[in-house]
């Protein structure tokens, strides 16, 4: 229920700031929608093959180039049905994917402000609340089944950089890359038995759309 409170209460503020625009500053408010791709780094954990999913943002420029926003996302992760991940030679054949919602804020700072396009530096902090659908199978003496992994929720910190192309008065094309690193991983576990915690470190590519309000 907490959970679900959070995630409305972040809907409403980004719906408000879309709604009535300039909350923190005389600037029109920002609302951008895009879809989202994730390529995980497999350094530390090779849990996730791939993601992908939808981010929605509103943003403010409170003290131009500086700017501020919130977003809410979601997305699916799918495990890579190869790894190792938690490095225990019993466990094997990962298969599932783990639904992610992050909800964030962000510091802009717009590095060009040209005619028609912008370009944008982003850094941001994002909670992620994590759904695991995750099984693996345990051919350890005591199990040989299959069984679910948990993933507890974690912290993210993203750093990326933005481009827009104006194609009317109130509406801009959007490209943008990135990599987002944890703060804090997910508490990971299987059948009670605490493992390597899933990371969610990634490189990303954003395409979307800013509306003007």
């Amino acid at each position: 229920m907490k959970k679900l409170a959070v995630l409305f209460a972040c809907a409403a503020l980004l719906g408000a700031g879309a709604a009535f625009g300039g909350m923190f500053s005389e600037d029109p408010g920002e609302l951008t929608v895009s879809g989202q791709a994730f390529l995980p780094d497999h350094a530390d954990c090779d849990l996730f093959s791939t993601g992908y999913g939808a981010l929605v943002s509103y943003r403010e420029w409170f003290s131009f180039p500086w700017g501020v926003g919130l977003s809410l996302g979601i997305s699916q992760w799918q495990v890579d049905d190869e790894a190792e991940a938690f490095k225990v030679p019993y466990l094997s054949d990962y298969d599932g994917d783990a639904l992610v919602v992050p909800v964030g804020l962000s510091l802009y700072f717009n590095l060009i402000d040209w005619d028609n396009w912008n370009l944008i530096l982003e850094t941001g902090l994002q909670y992620a609340f994590v759904e695991s659908s995750i099984d693996l199978y345990n051919d350890g003496s005591d199990a040989k089944e299959r069984q679910d992994v948990d993933i507890g929720n974690a912290v993210l910190w993203n750093a990326g950089i933005e481009y827009e192309y104006m194609v009317a008065e109130n509406l801009y094309l959007l490209g943008s890359v990135g990599y987002q690193l944890d703060v804090a991983k997910g508490d990971t576990e299987y059948d009670g038995h605490g493992v390597r915690d899933a990371s969610f470190a990634a490189g990303y590519a954003r395409l979307g759309a800013k509306f003007l309000f």
